[in-house]
């Protein structure tokens, strides 16, 4: 196994958790394939040495568990048949281009723009009671789901649900009371077997991670407007020049050569 460590810029603040400074991450290279780890501390995540030390030992986390299964999955064909579902935009990164319909707005704060749907992530970072306040404020007509409105409890959700007649979704949980939907990040956990909703996302990590929850939401998610555009978050570099969109669909590039040229050390 070999390793390529890269750092991300972010464009802006990425999140209530998160700041500005850069993202530390490696690509995996396999026997099978590539793939990518990409550690969220500010939720939970090993930090990447530690992630990249396990592995050295033979011993996985949920984040390169995941990441191994996708380098077995690696062909040049990937996505021959497959679908990628639409993508929601990043209010971080600006203004969408056109095809998008919805956009993901990081709260509180965050500035609403108009005209398109809206589906609001507060990160479980405020309590029950203060997004009772918030939600008063915000156009209700227009919102499509608001994301780990506090930390999740299952009546409180439940209270939360029947005042705002919002719809909720649980991100990185598996629970059905008080939960509409569930946002599932590929990169850390297996796609659940549930009868909601489910909404797939990357991991706000390198497009080659990118590429892992677009595959996942192509086979899950197909009809579902899912977040798969999140390397628009981040200054531009070789692998983020490649990435297009067809209206709000991602369209897998082909990275054969940039990763068939990066500097990789033995793991």
């Amino acid at each position: 196994m070999w390793v390529y460590r890269y750092q991300l810029v972010p464009r802006a603040r990425l999140s209530a958790l998160a700041g500005t400074a850069p993202r530390e991450g490696a690509l995996l290279r396999t026997e099978s394939g590539f793939a990518d780890v990409h550690p969220w501390p500010e939720l939970g995540d090993a930090p990447l040495d530690e992630q990249l030390a396990r592995l050295r030992r033979g011993e996985t986390t949920p984040l390169t568990r995941r990441s191994l299964w996708f380098a077995s999955q690696w062909k040049a064909d990937l996505f021959d048949g497959l679908t990628i579902p639409r993508s929601h935009w990043p209010a971080a990164a600006g203004e969408p281009p056109d095809g998008f319909d919805t956009v993901k707005v990081k709260m509180p704060g965050g500035a609403l723009p108009d005209r398109y749907r809206l589906r609001l992530d507060f990160n479980a970072s405020i309590d029950a009671t203060a997004f009772l306040h918030i939600a008063e404020t915000l156009p209700r007509d227009r919102i499509d789901f608001v994301e780990d409105p506090c930390p999740y409890d299952p009546d409180t959700w439940r209270t939360l649900h029947e005042k705002t007649g919002l719809r909720l979704a649980l991100d990185r949980g598996v629970s059905t009371t008080g939960v509409d939907l569930l946002v599932v990040k590929p990169a850390v956990q297996d796609v659940p077997p549930t009868g909601l909703p489910i909404i797939i996302t990357s991991y706000m990590d390198h497009p080659i991670g990118q590429l892992h929850a677009a595959y996942v939401a192509a086979l899950h998610a197909p009809d579902a407007t899912c977040g798969l555009a999140t390397h628009v978050l981040f200054e531009t570099d070789p692998f983020i020049e490649r990435m297009r969109f067809d209206g709000a669909r991602l369209v897998p590039p082909d990275f054969s050569d940039l990763l068939e040229a990066l500097p990789w050390k033995r793991l």
